[in-house]
């Protein structure tokens, strides 16, 4: 993600809703790109590393059924500081997905809706920096909330762990991890296996965000070791554009 022209939208959205009234939460989320200099290093940032499970893998039909989360602060996973929610999605979840995830209608039937949900994350993000595995999933979920319910989308600042490691860890080595050759060697299964990371709970949201936790402390000290060691070195990598 490109931060100035972040930061020229963002600004552009401020304007626009400058007379409307928003809830605190929605109101401190269009300041999230306020305190970001590309010259601090990476490590010194806060980030909140999130995992959805869903209904479903179909981007306008599916909804969300759970969402985990922790934070890092100086490189160190809190594990008293987490985010969990199971979520009613109002509909069916799918067959397949209970076979993923586990999660069974009886067992989401009295939780809250998302759309109740999205405040409690909101105050819980804050101003971090995201992360997550394949974040454009997960993002596209939680701005379809967002945007149905406030009429714009998170404000933070995105990493996403699978495109990192392609670009800052791997990128030297086309085989086997060459994003050309085989999309699955940047899976959640393959990078925990390369790293020696044992994931607990796969395929739950809390278990999920661990784990690409713990890979994304291995990205950070990549960049710690390679040099200035920037966020603006961080957000470089964290584009799909890269070979």
């Amino acid at each position: 993600m490109n931060l100035l022209l972040a930061r020229l939208r963002n600004r552009w959205l401020r304007a626009s809703l400058k007379k409307r009234e928003l809830p605190p939460p929605a109101r401190h989320n269009l300041n999230a790109l306020d305190h970001l200099d590309n010259s601090f290093k990476a490590i010194y940032f806060r980030y909140v590393v999130f995992d959805l499970e869903t209904t479903g893998l179909d981007l306008k039909t599916d909804s969300v059924v759970s969402v985990g989360a922790f934070r890092l602060i100086e490189g160190r996973i809190q594990l008293s500081d987490i985010f969990f929610e199971l979520i009613r999605p109002g509909h069916a979840i799918s067959q397949s997905s209970v076979k993923v995830h586990g999660l069974v209608p009886d067992m989401v039937e009295n939780a809250r809706h998302a759309s109740d949900v999205l405040d409690d994350f909101l105050a819980f993000i804050g101003t971090d920096i995201l992360v997550a595995h394949h974040t454009g999933f997960d993002l596209h979920f939680i701005n379809k909330i967002m945007t149905r319910k406030y009429g714009f989308p998170l404000q933070n600042l995105a990493l996403d762990t699978a495109v990192l490691c392609r670009n800052l860890l791997f990128s030297s080595h086309p085989y086997p991890y060459g994003f050309r050759v085989d999309h699955s060697k940047f899976s959640l299964d393959a990078l925990a296996k390369h790293f020696e990371i044992e994931i607990h709970d796969r395929h739950t949201s809390l278990g999920d965000a661990l784990a690409t936790a713990m890979i994304f402390q291995r990205i950070l000290e990549k960049v710690e070791r390679s040099g200035s060691g920037t966020l603006k070195r961080l957000l470089k990598s964290n584009s799909y554009l890269k070979a």
